[in-house]
C-alpha cells in the first residue's frame, strides 16, 4: 500500500502537466493577436506555469531519488548501446579480414598443391576442372601452331608470287619506258615530215615566182635586164638546189615511219600481254590462298572458342580455390606456404574471440539495466525539451 502511494506521487505531477498543457496551447490560440494585452499576459503567465510545473517535478524527483536512478539507468543504457555499436563494427571488420585470408589461404593451398583427407573431395573437383582447362589450353595451343604453319605456307604463297609478279612489273616499267620513247620518236618523225613537207612547198613556191619574174625580166627592156637576169638565175638555181634536197628528204623520213610505228605497235603488244600475266598470276594466286585463308578463319573461330573455355574454367577455378581456404583453415595441413596465413589466422581469430565476449558482456549488462527507469528518463527529457520550447514560444508571444 505505501509503495502504491509513492508511486502515485510521482506520477500525479506528471499527470499534472500533460493536463496542463493542453490548456497552454488553448490559452494561445485564444490570444495570439498582439493588440490584446491581457491575452499577451495570459500566455506569459501560462509559460512560466509550465516552466515552474516542470521545475517543480524535477525537484521532486530529485528528492525522493528517482531522478538519480532515472539519469544512472538512462546513462548507462546510452553508453552500453553505443559501445555494443562499436563493437559490432569492429566484429564486422574482423569478420571481413578473416574471409579474406581464408580466401588467401585457400588460393595459396591450391598454388602449392596443399591437399589433405578432410578436404579431398573439394580439392579433387579443383584438380578436375584444372585438367579441363590444361586440356583446353594445349588444345589451343595446338590449334594456334597450326594457324602459325598455315601462316607460314600462306606467307610462302604470297612470296613466291610477289617475286614473280614484281619481275613482270619490273619489265613492264622497262617496256612502258621503250613504248614511251618510241612514241616519241614517232611524234617527233611526223613533225620532221610536216616541216620538210612546208619547206619543198615553199621552195616550190619561190622556184615559181623566180621563173615568172625571169620571163617577165626577158620580155622587158629593163637597161639593167642582163645583170638582173643574171642574179635572178643564180637564185633559181640555189632554189632548184635546195628543193632537190627537201625532195630528197621527204621519201627518207617517211621510210622510217612504218618501222617506229611497228616498234611502238610492237611493245604495246608486249605491255598488254605483260599486264595480262600480271593479272593472271593475280588470280591464281587469289586462287592459290583461298583454302589457306578459309583454313586460317575456321582455325581462328576454334581458337577463340577454346580461349572462352579457358576463361570459363578460370571463372569457376577462383572462387572454387577460395572457397577451399575455410576446409584448408580446419584441417590446417602442415605447409611451409601456409604458416604465416595460419599465424594471421589465429590473431584474427582471438581478436574475433574476445570481441564478441566483450560484445555478450555489453548486453548482459544492458539486460540488467532497469528498462523501466531508464525509459522514464529519456521520457523525462523529452517532456523536458517540448516544455521548454512551448514555454519560449509563449513567453516571446510568438504563439
Amino acid at each position: 500500500m505505501k509503495k502504491c502511494r509513492h508511486n502515485l506521487r510521482v506520477i500525479l505531477p506528471l499527470l499534472l502537466i500533460l493536463t496542463l498543457m493542453p490548456f497552454a496551447l488553448t490559452g494561445c490560440a485564444q490570444t495570439g493577436n498582439p493588440a490584446d494585452t491581457s491575452g499577451r499576459w495570459v500566455s506569459i503567465v501560462m509559460g512560466i506555469l509550465l516552466l515552474l510545473a516542470y521545475l517543480g517535478l524535477v525537484i521532486y524527483l530529485w528528492r525522493v531519488g528517482k531522478l538519480s536512478a532515472w539519469f544512472a539507468a538512462g546513462s548507462a543504457a546510452a553508453r552500453l548501446k553505443v559501445q555494443g555499436l562499436r563493437l559490432k563494427g569492429e566484429l564486422k571488420g574482423l569478420e571481413r579480414d578473416k574471409s579474406d585470408l581464408l580466401d588467401e589461404l585457400g588460393e595459396k593451398a591450391w598454388e602449392a598443391r596443399v591437399s589433405d583427407p578432410s578436404y579431398e573431395g573439394a580439392y579433387n573437383q579443383l584438380l578436375t576442372v584444372q585438367g579441363q582447362m590444361d586440356g583446353a589450353t594445349d588444345h589451343r595451343r595446338s590449334l594456334e601452331e597450326k594457324k602459325a604453319d598455315l601462316a607460314q605456307q600462306r606467307g610462302a604463297v604470297v612470296e613466291r608470287f610477289d617475286q614473280q609478279i614484281g619481275a613482270l612489273k619490273s619489265q613492264q616499267t622497262e617496256v612502258d619506258r621503250s613504248l614511251s620513247e618510241a612514241n616519241s620518236r614517232v611524234r617527233a618523225l611526223e613533225t620532221d615530215l610536216d616541216a620538210t613537207a612546208q619547206v619543198k612547198a615553199r621552195y616550190q613556191r619561190e622556184v615559181k615566182d623566180t621563173r615568172s619574174r625571169i620571163i617577165e625580166l626577158e620580155r622587158s627592156d629593163d637597161p639593167n635586164k642582163d645583170e638582173r637576169l643574171g642574179e635572178l638565175n643564180s637564185r633559181l638555181t640555189t632554189l632548184t638546189t635546195s628543193l632537190l634536197d627537201a625532195t630528197n628528204a621527204e621519201p627518207e623520213l617517211a621510210a622510217q615511219f612504218p618501222g617506229l610505228q611497228n616498234q611502238a605497235l610492237t611493245l604495246s603488244t608486249e605491255l598488254n600481254d605483260l599486264q595480262g600475266q600480271i593479272q593472271a598470276l593475280e588470280a591464281d594466286m587469289k586462287s592459290e590462298l583461298l583454302p589457306l585463308d578459309d583454313q586460317l578463319e575456321a582455325l581462328e573461330k576454334q581458337i577463340k572458342t577454346k580461349t572462352s573455355e579457358i576463361k570459363s574454367f578460370g571463372e569457376q577455378l577462383a572462387p572454387m580455390a577460395k572457397a577451399l581456404g575455410a576446409q584448408v583453415e580446419k584441417a590446417r595441413p602442415l605447409s611451409p606456404e601456409l604458416t604465416e596465413l595460419y599465424q594471421k589466422l589465429d590473431m584474427i581469430l582471438s581478436k574475433v574471440d574476445f570481441k564478441a565476449e566483450a560484445k555478450g558482456d555489453v548486453a548482459s549488462n544492458l539486460g540488467a539495466v532497469d528498462k523501466t527507469a531508464s525509459l522514464n528518463f529519456y521520457v523525462l527529457l523529452l517532456i523536458g525539451v517540448l516544455i521548454i520550447v512551448l514555454a519560449i514560444l509563449l513567453l516571446t508571444g510568438v504563439i
